[in-house]
């Protein structure tokens, strides 16, 4: 009876909202119908590497993996980078609205069902973020991310075998070299840990030129790990805009 009375309690004062324009939905709701048209998972064609959105099915890798040999094996991203998905993603990272991570790990899961299978990822590892920010914004948002993935899959995450040494500056606005140079001995992995692992599953909220998934994957591969693969809830678009409806992919 308490019990009820305390979920009563919370639904009153802490509803669940959509997540993308913040109205009340239904408890078991992730997303409102309105807002199901209004942003894009990402579908096919999509990069092989990075899982980008591509806007041609004329060639099978974005210009930036064209050009650039990533360390991680593969990678992909649920959701195209829209005005809508960025306001929902700073409203996650910045605005303590951790329960969005409800919407974004369900849908990876579903989406992705058959890939995981492929994968065979042992654990979850969430990008891991240096321990004074950390401390200063409550959360990490890259392990909110995971946790619900993890629900959904059944992956085990774990969110202390990566660890940032240094505060390295945001990466957007920093050039190839740049982005190089600040990752620098910044990611340390406890071999220990993920001893007897061999495949993982990083997890990050938003993906721009992977340096940083890079980064994780050169110190995982380094301690032993055979593949390393990534998702991360939203990805941006290599060329011109893909259309394609969703009604239906979230429920």
């Amino acid at each position: 009876m308490k019990r009820n009375i305390l979920k009563a309690l919370e639904r009153i004062f802490f509803p669940n909202t959509c997540p993308i324009c913040g109205k009340v939905i239904k408890p078991k709701e992730k997303i409102c119908k309105e807002c199901i048209e209004k942003v894009n998972i990402v579908q096919e064609p999509k990069c092989q590497k990075c899982g980008k959105q591509l806007g041609t099915d004329e060639k099978l890798f974005c210009t930036d993996c064209s050009n650039t040999k990533h360390i991680f094996d593969r990678g992909v991203c649920i959701f195209e980078y829209t005005d809508e998905i960025k306001k929902s993603l700073y409203e996650f990272k910045y605005g303590n609205k951790r329960c969005y991570n409800d919407l974004f790990g369900y849908t990876g899961a579903v989406k992705y069902r058959k890939l995981f299978n492929e994968w065979k990822a042992d654990v979850i590892l969430p990008v891991p973020m240096y321990y004074k920010k950390q401390r200063k914004r409550g959360y990490n948002q890259a392990e909110e991310f995971g946790k619900s993935l993890s629900e959904y899959t059944g992956i085990e995450i774990d969110c202390k075998s990566l660890v940032r040494m240094k505060d390295t500056k945001p990466q957007k606005g920093l050039d190839k070299e740049e982005r190089y140079t600040n990752l620098q001995n910044a990611i340390a992995v406890d071999r220990k840990r993920i001893k007897g692992k061999t495949s993982v599953l990083l997890v990050d909220d938003i993906y721009t030129t992977g340096s940083t998934l890079d980064a994780c994957a050169e110190v995982l591969k380094k301690a032993g790990i055979e593949k390393v693969y990534f998702m991360c809830v939203a990805g941006g678009r290599d060329t011109k805009k893909f259309e394609e409806k969703q009604q239906g992919a979230f429920y």
